[in-house]
């Protein structure tokens, strides 16, 4: 089946997808729904992303505290993160995630200090073995400043992003694994933001369905989010909203509207209840191995970063994938947009490095599970990487190489140390960058370019843009604690 989407958009926090995600969590989001209706203050939807990777296949973050400081009011604090939540940073990139909304008093405010209880990772060593660690909190509290600082002086809804660059909050020395967040961190009002901004993506199961909406329970930080379904909702080729039940996995794309509510711009069915007659479990992350016979992958090992269905957990291990002539393999319609042709990703398409959302029926029983794979669809992945060639070509259609930072899962993998990527119309250009500003870019630059990776020919690989964003170092934290450089 392939599915008709219009074009992946980044995931963005925005008011109204934080006001879903916590529409179930009673009087605390009601409390701050009452203050931030007061003249006194606004709600604010705090977001986290992530930056340059390193080998680290996925990390999972529990964020204790979060706070916004305002030294022209007597070191005023200021909590915008009313519970602990744990977030799985590595499979953000250039996309960004709702993880609470939040009511700020008027003021203003020009720090945010961050405090993280509990981080793991799992990591792919020199050999290219999966490794799993709990981190040490070298410094589990940071203070970084607010640039340009975030003036608070109306109701109008607000944004504060934490941007994590992994690779310099992990240090990783042999088996020796320490955590300090190093964050970029920004605040703005929304309605100020670039429509693109105001783009969101949740991919989980669904909770309820029907005519006017759906309601999803995101893989990653189990939250739901309620999106309004109308008749500009795109929906896969030969699929009804009346097929789609509670329990199927989909991936929800949609647009904040200007009354505050989630319209589901296209809805993705990537597993049915109705599969086989059993329920469907599923998990998106990266390939670590592959098994073959007769030049097809008959198997391969997953690395999960999300995880759906009842069957799986939010475990780390990693999930063997069985394949059968059945299996289907499915391009997203803005991987199509991106200039993906549906013949170009099939059964000897795979190969350890490339992120992919595999559903079906959970066979094993005992030690790691098992999953009999009834779709696979390819995913989209950032890679974080320094321009090796000038970028050539004539708008919206270039084209420019990579060099990818060593160490790295892809080096380890793929043996990837160049990597060509093309554009078209339909890549998006963040964090400053214009489509203009991009193709003069020097040679050396650090940028994060997000889309769908293939292997054009054995040892030769192309990656297809869907975005692409400048990195930024990390802030330097107040008081003179720092995010910690390991040997990644």
């Amino acid at each position: 089946m392939q599915a008709q989407l219009p074009q992946t958009k980044i995931l963005v926090a925005s008011v109204a997808a934080a006001l879903m995600l916590l529409s179930g969590c009673g009087s605390s989001t009601n409390a701050a729904l009452s203050a931030a209706g007061s003249s006194a203050a606004a709600p604010m939807v705090v977001t986290v992303s992530d930056a340059p990777l390193g080998n680290i296949l996925s990390a999972r973050v529990t964020l204790s505290a979060v706070s916004l400081g305002s030294s022209a009011s007597g070191s005023t604090s200021v909590s915008v993160l009313a519970n602990p939540v744990t977030v799985e940073l590595s499979g953000l990139g250039a996309v960004q995630e709702p993880i609470e909304i939040s009511s700020v008093p008027n003021g203003t405010y020009n720090s945010v200090t961050l405090t993280v209880s509990a981080a793991t990772v799992v990591y792919s060593n020199s050999s290219g073995q999966v490794t799993t660690a709990t981190a040490t909190l070298a410094s589990p509290t940071v203070t970084v400043p607010l640039s340009p600082s975030l003036v608070v002086n109306s109701t109008a809804e607000l944004q504060l992003q934490l941007a994590f660059n992994l690779a310099q909050s992990f240090s990783i020395t042999g088996s020796t694994v320490s955590f300090t967040p190093a964050i970029n961190t920004s605040g703005a009002q929304v309605a100020s933001e670039n429509p693109g901004d105001r783009q969101v993506e949740v991919t989980g199961n669904v909770v309820t369905v029907s005519s006017s909406s759906i309601v999803v329970q995101s893989g990653d930080s189990g939250k739901q989010f309620t999106f309004t379904i109308n008749s500009s909702t795109q929906l896969p080729s030969g699929v009804a909203l009346s097929s789609i039940v509670q329990g199927d996995i989909v991936q929800v794309q949609g647009q904040t509207q200007t009354d505050g509510s989630l319209l589901a711009t296209s809805i993705t069915l990537e597993s049915s209840q109705s599969s086989g007659g059993q329920e469907q479990n599923g998990a998106k992350g990266i390939i670590v191995a592959v098994k073959s016979s007769g030049g097809s992958v008959t198997s391969f090992t997953l690395l999960p970063r999300e995880d759906f269905g009842s069957g799986l957990g939010s475990s780390m291990a990693t999930i063997t994938v069985n394949l059968a002539s059945s299996t289907s393999f499915v391009l997203p319609e803005d991987a199509v947009n991106a200039g993906l042709s549906a013949s170009s990703f099939g059964m000897t398409d795979l190969f350890p490095g490339e992120s992919i959302t595999v559903s079906g029926s959970l066979s094993g029983t005992t030690g790691a599970p098992i999953i009999d794979a009834t779709q696979i669809m390819l995913s989209a992945e950032s890679i974080p990487a320094t321009l090796a060639t000038a970028v050539s070509g004539t708008a919206p259609n270039f084209s420019f190489s990579l060099n990818i930072s060593t160490p790295s899962y892809l080096t380890t993998y793929t043996s990837m140390v160049t990597l060509n990527v093309v554009t078209n119309s339909t890549t998006e250009y963040g964090n400053g960058l214009t489509q203009t500003s991009f193709a003069a870019l020097a040679t050396g630059a650090s940028i994060e370019v997000h889309g769908y990776l293939l292997q054009t020919s054995p040892g030769t690989f192309q990656l297809y843009a869907t975005k692409i964003a400048q990195i930024e170092a990390p802030e330097t934290p107040e008081g003179g604690s720092g995010g910690s450089s390991g040997d990644n």
